[in-house]
């Protein structure tokens, strides 16, 4: 009989199960009515001593089931069939069937099985003596009413013979269908055991004793019938001694085969379900199980530790015979110890997995994940037709670098981790936010309608304050969103982000940017102007020169020298500084700029000096990664000492961001130290602090044209100007009033007090050999004004 019943059986083994059963209880319901219709005082007493012989006798044999396969938990036959060919000798046929089915049903029903395998055995328990019937009415030995008419011939032991073969054969056949439906194996698979002859064996064998039993009730004194308890007990011994050998073996073949196959499973909820089928095989029974409670009353258990905290117990029935109780138990400990060391490799290997697709610094999906993500919800955006509320944003951190070079590298890991928790908190419900590397996330949307309202949390959670060493650090970051469109892939959305968050950088940063098409245009122009500039010899770049006048005197005392860009050979027109300066430092190339820059202010104070017969000033701009180089100091003092001896002071100019590094501040005393005059362009756009300009060592700043544009027009810029020309006075530093292009605006600096001016009102940026006339006398009213 089936013994093995998997966690989710299929349809067809219900089904299958189902009819076996219903054609069990059409038996019993048949034999039930025959027997109710010819009653009588014979046929109750006959009832009544079948029940009384037959019961415990099922009782007895069915403790002794045999195992054809030493596998697992599969076919099994039992040698109750002996009790069966006794009642059909014993009593009337419908009497003997009624009686075995009273006997086989509550005996199966009261198993320590599962209630599915109790009734399966049941069921085809009771399908037996039909089975017998037949075989003994077609081969002529029933009669007197009995299926087997006790004759003693050799015809008659031949027919029992048949009938007991019949019986295995369909327990066997039919089991091996109902473990094969469930197990999802072939029915050849569950026959083919060398321990299927040696049951068909011992069958035979009881049913010998049973037809045996029949003769002796029927020709001998009941006395007689004990001779009997001989061969029955020796076959029982017999049975149980075959049934532990075998048991030995299935448990020893199924640990080896757990051992194997638990090592393959790669996800924990697989190995459970696994353990648990093994656990079937090693306690030879259905009724094993996996669970996260502990064996209860009648049960045998061993935990397994699952790992994450998480303890499961594998349960068996507790047998009654002892030594097999203390069998099982050992079998299931060993189960155990493999068990526990395969759910250890499958969480070593989740955690591998976890820390493959797992930022390490903040905890965050990293780019593999993300994109496994992305890939995912692209798929089921375009079956559910709703690509355009799929959204992608790229972030980046304004100013990280800064906080890395400033404060270290585990205060840059704190503001990342501060970032990510943000945005986590901020974007919940479906979205998935990512580090992909350096100061970069990304967000994504899979069902976004509102993409300006999703964007502003974003930027919001951006903004976020930090103290590191004292001082409190303010990162902002800037956006690019991308919708997805169709015939988008997980590298299209992700590189149509980053180029509208190379956008949002490009116009201010602190904002967000929606990817059109044309900005990949322009990117790619962008790319190509850096392969350019890479490849441009240091003569592609040429310096102009714009005057600085004193507002008194209207006489030049400086000049700023600004880098134009022959990016052809022919006739087309300089590139100005606003369209590469910017790509130059993206890409690195504005250290040798710099350097072909400075070299030729220096090559020129000499000719400066002589046509302006008086000593004239010059000043360089200088980017915030030319600082960071490790020789640009030398190079600056080479250039000093070459305008010195021309008679000449050179400036450098550098934006108010350089101020709050509190890593330039060596760079810029060293720059010093060299001769060079420092000065703040652009003065009042940044990092505008009165504190830092009392520690730093510049000498001069330049009020941005901002300011001054409107000075004439709009009393606030009146008055800021105004201020920074008294705060300037104060603290002894020169000042230059940068693009002045009106009389009017003039005349107001000059009353503010205000030294310096420069801009078109004076003279456009032109090369050294057109500026001699400029240089040799006063400018007001120059012919030159644009």
């Amino acid at each position: 009989m089936s013994s093995t019943v998997p966690d989710r059986r299929p349809v067809a083994s219900v089904v299958y199960d189902g009819a076996v059963a219903l054609a069990a209880v059409c038996t019993t319901v048949a034999a039930a009515i025959a027997f109710a219709r010819g009653a009588d005082g014979d046929a109750l007493r006959h009832l009544g001593w079948s029940l009384l012989i037959g019961f415990p006798l099922v009782q007895l044999m069915t403790r002794f089931p045999f195992q054809v396969n030493t596998k697992h938990a599969g076919v099994e036959v039992q040698f109750d069939v002996g009790v069966l060919v006794f009642l059909l000798c014993f009593a009337p046929t419908w009497t003997a069937t009624l009686a075995w089915a009273l006997c086989v049903i509550p005996t199966n029903l009261l198993q320590r099985k599962s209630w599915v395998s109790r009734v399966y055995n049941a069921s085809i328990g009771v399908l037996f003596a039909p089975v017998a019937v037949a075989v003994l009415h077609l081969l002529g030995a029933d009669g007197g009413g009995r299926a087997v008419a006790l004759s003693g011939g050799p015809s008659e032991l031949l027919s029992v013979a048949a009938a007991v073969f019949a019986v295995f054969a369909v327990d066997l056949l039919v089991s091996a269908v109902s473990v094969a439906v469930q197990e999802r194996t072939s029915v050849r698979a569950e026959l083919a055991h060398a321990g299927t002859w040696l049951a068909a064996g011992a069958a035979l064998a009881v049913g010998a004793v049973g037809y045996l039993g029949g003769l002796v009730e029927e020709r001998m004194t009941p006395w007689a019938a004990g001779l009997l308890v001989v061969p029955m007990v020796v076959t029982l011994i017999a049975t149980r001694a075959m049934r532990t050998t075998r048991d030995v073996a299935r448990r020893t073949e199924a640990l080896f085969e757990a051992a194997t196959a638990l090592h393959t499973q790669g996800r924990r909820a697989d190995l459970a379900r696994a353990l648990a089928k093994h656990a079937r095989m090693v306690a030879g029974t259905p009724a094993a199980t996996v669970r996260s409670v502990g064996p209860g009353e009648g049960e045998i258990g061993v935990p397994v530790v699952a790992g994450d905290g998480h303890v499961l117990y594998v349960t068996a029935p507790q047998r009654r015979d002892a030594a097999q109780r203390a069998a099982d138990e050992k079998a299931l400990e060993a189960l155990a110890s493999v068990g526990e060391a395969a759910f250890f490799r499958v969480g070593a290997n989740e955690e591998m997995h976890g820390l493959a697709r797992r930022d390490v610094v903040t905890g965050l999906p990293n780019r593999l994940q993300f994109s496994e993500r992305l890939a995912l919800e692209l798929d089921r955006a375009r079956e559910s037709e709703r690509l355009d509320q799929l959204v992608v944003l790229y972030l980046d951190l304004d100013g990280f670098k800064g906080v890395n070079d400033r404060f270290g590298h585990e205060a840059g890991d704190e503001l990342l981790r501060l970032v990510g928790a943000r945005l986590r908190d901020t974007l919940r419900g479906g979205s998935t936010v990512a580090r992909l590397g350096g100061d970069e996330f990304a967000v994504l949307a899979p069902q976004c309608p509102d993409v300006e309202g999703l964007c502003r949390r974003v930027l919001a959670a951006l903004r976020v304050e930090v103290r590191m060493r004292g001082h409190v650090v303010r990162a902002q970051g800037s956006i690019g969103c991308a919708r997805a469109r169709p015939g988008d892939d997980v590298g299209t959305l992700l590189r149509n982000a980053d180029t509208a968050m190379y956008r949002a950088k490009a116009t201010g940063k602190n904002r967000w940017v929606e990817f059109r098409p044309e900005l990949l245009e322009e990117e790619i122009a962008r790319l190509q102007v850096i392969e350019d500039l890479q490849q441009a010899p240091a003569e592609a770049f040429v310096v102009h020169y714009q005057p600085i006048v004193d507002l008194a005197t209207s006489e030049v005392v400086a000049m700023e020298a600004l880098v134009r860009w022959r990016r052809d050979r022919g006739d087309e027109p300089l590139v100005g500084p606003e369209e590469f300066i910017g790509l130059a430092e993206r890409s690195g190339t504005v250290v040798g700029i710099g350097d072909a820059v400075l070299r030729t202010v220096a090559g020129d104070a000499a000719a400066v000096q002589l046509r302006a017969g008086r000593r004239i000033d010059l000043m360089v701009n200088v980017s915030p990664v030319q600082l960071r180089h490790p020789d640009f100091t030398t190079r600056v003092a080479a250039a000093v000492r070459q305008a010195a001896a021309a008679g000449s002071r050179l400036h450098l100019e550098m934006t108010e961001n350089v101020m709050i590094d509190d890593d330039t501040v060596e760079v810029l005393r060293d720059l010093a130290d060299t001769g060079a005059l420092l000065t703040i362009d652009d003065f009042g756009t940044g990092f505008s602090s009165l504190g830092y300009l009392r520690h730093r060592p510049f000498s001069s700043f330049k009020i941005d044209r901002s300011f001054v544009r409107d000075i004439a027009t709009e009393p606030t810029a009146r008055a800021l100007v105004d201020g920074m020309v008294k705060m300037g006075q104060a603290l002894g530093l020169s000042i230059v009033a940068e693009g002045v292009e009106h009389a009017e605006q003039a005349r107001i600096l000059r009353e503010m007090g205000c030294p310096l001016a420069q801009g078109h009102l004076y003279c456009r940026p032109l090369p050294l050999e057109e500026l001699g006339e400029v240089l040799g006398r006063p400018t007001a009213a120059h012919p030159l004004i644009a």
